[in-house]
């Protein structure tokens, strides 16, 4: 059943068969390889994108052509009745695999004339080619995806018209999918615009992004679009299989279908909140959840990318513009633009929001190496900022710090930072100088550690020996029903709502923490 805007409408679609009970993860397999995403762990925003590009750019180029149509064999195939066809996202139509593929098309979800049509990689990647019926390929043409206000044609899977307010970047005209197909749509213009952003995209069909910099990023109306369809519509079965077969011929896959909650830690809610923290593992993976989390920035990229500046406001006697500088691939915060005055210019480095709660202890750690000319106020401290309370900021004295003056500092030790457990804070440092010239600081391995609450999850039975009927677990399509009160954990220590969960193991636990089950969704 299809529907567009949540109206039905003709067309052949894949039945939804919701079963009620409680599923296990007993004889699952993974669909990547352990490790798979491992690059991805702890970073946010710009830098989780660039690191995701880093992972998907590298991957075996299908020739465009024949070598496709052989590829949509495995990727984009559809039993019914027992017999196999092309599975056509544009149109209801079914044309039988064993006849050729008579009147479809090679689309390109994302359209090539926004790139110039130049046959690069983008133009050949499998991610987001399709078998289309050519009729349908014809009128969406290289419309922007967007929400319609006017429908003037549809087939009962594609939609033509005009785009909503607010909507469509100023383009003429839009195309929408039917709601069975919005969030696959919407996993693979993000993987599409992760991958290739610094590909030469034409400026004439600039309706869905912003060139800066020889980068094309969401504009703000796309990005919101997505983030919602990818969220209305989660992964579906069809949307993992293909994941598979892609995987299987160009070696990548699309990290949306894997991991869908990439998306709000680049686009957002969680932009600045790293994702992840341990090795995301399979996707079916039934070990408990680990119960610390750490969260790490050790490189040069993460300093420059992860970290933003406050700059505060000084005496005006003194002023200073702060910027890093980079010297053998390590970064330093620098003042510069100095007035004069006595009074010393202050900035924080902050890394991003970091979640607490649910926790009892939490220690920060890093190694610091820092050289210092004259003139120096006050040495760096470690701030905690608590996003909880108004933003106040609170100043942490750091165990053995050295004497001022030009020195060098490693293994600073750990900082117990207990006291802001339960909250959202963020960890940086405070550093002030009236000196121009002076060189600050370098930081390398910051690390919070945060001991979880017991959660009662280890050694817990399965679902299906729980008999206690007043904890009734049971999971419907990709929704788990649990009695009011219970608290409900993915397999990386995140607690979730029961709705609309991605394929995997998740903890329910009861609000005493004595009784906890696991189960799968589907």
């Amino acid at each position: 059943m299809k529907t567009h805007n949540g109206k039905i409408i003709n067309g052949l679609g894949a039945a939804l068969l919701f079963v009620a009970g409680v599923m296990t993860a007993q004889g699952v397999s993974a669909a990547y390889p352990s490790g798979y995403y491992n690059s991805l762990n702890g970073k946010c925003g710009v830098e989780l994108r660039k690191a995701i590009k880093n992972l998907c750019e590298d991957h075996t180029v299908i020739s465009y052509g024949d070598r496709t149509w052989d590829a949509f064999k495995v990727t984009d195939r559809r039993t019914v009745n027992g017999v196999d066809y092309w599975w056509d996202m544009y149109s209801s139509e079914l044309v039988a695999i064993s006849s050729g593929h008579p009147g479809l098309n090679i689309e390109h979800s994302v359209a090539n004339s926004w790139w110039g049509k130049t046959k690069n990689d983008a133009y050949k990647d499998l991610v987001h080619l399709n078998p289309s019926e050519s009729t349908a390929n014809s009128r969406k043409g290289n419309y922007p995806l967007c929400e319609l206000g006017n429908v003037t044609w549809d087939n009962g899977v594609t939609f033509v018209g005009t785009p909503k307010s607010g909507q469509g970047g100023g383009a003429s005209n839009g195309y929408e999918p039917c709601d069975e197909y919005k969030g696959d749509f919407a996993r693979v213009f993000m993987y599409m615009f992760c991958t290739y952003d610094d590909i030469s995209w034409a400026s004439n069909t600039a309706w869905m992004y912003n060139i800066s910099g020889g980068e094309a990023t969401f504009q703000s109306w796309a990005r919101e679009l997505l983030l919602r369809w990818s969220a209305a519509d989660p992964v579906s079965d069809k949307e993992r299989n293909r994941n598979d077969g892609v995987y299987s011929k160009q070696n990548n896959r699309n990290p949306f279908i894997d991991l869908p909650d990439l998306a709000d830690h680049i686009w957002g809610d969680k932009a600045t909140v790293p994702y992840g923290s341990t090795d995301p593992g399979t996707p079916d993976d039934p070990e408990v959840p680990q119960d610390v989390y750490e969260w790490l920035s050790n490189t040069s990229e993460s300093l420059s990318d992860g970290w933003v500046f406050d700059n505060v406001t000084v005496p005006e006697e003194a002023s200073y513009i702060w910027a890093w500088k980079s010297y053998n691939n390590k970064y330093y915060l620098t003042a510069s633009g100095y007035i004069g005055g006595a009074h010393a210019a202050e900035a924080y480095a902050w890394s991003p929001s970091v979640d607490l709660t649910n926790c009892t202890s939490a220690t920060f750690s890093f190694e610091h190496a820092a050289k210092f000319q004259t003139n120096i106020r006050e040495l760096c401290k470690v701030a905690v900022m608590n996003h909880d309370a108004n933003d106040h900021i609170t100043l942490v004295e750091i165990p053995n710090w050295p004497a001022a003056g030009s020195w060098q500092f490693s293994n600073s030790g750990d900082i117990d930072l207990s006291e802001f457990t339960g909250h959202h804070v963020s960890v940086g440092f405070l550093y002030k100088s009236t000196d121009e010239n002076a060189d600050t600081w370098e930081i390398n391995n910051a690390k919070l550690t945060v001991t979880r609450e017991s959660s009662g999850v280890k050694d817990i039975p399965s679902a299906g020996e729980e008999s206690d009927d007043s904890f009734l677990v049971e999971v419907w399509g990709n929704n788990i029903l649990a009695p009011a009160g219970a608290m409900i954990y993915d397999l990386n220590g995140r607690q979730v709502s029961g709705e609309n969960l991605s394929r995997g193991v998740y903890i329910v636990a009861k609000p005493t923490f004595r009784k906890a089950v696991k189960v799968m969704v589907k």
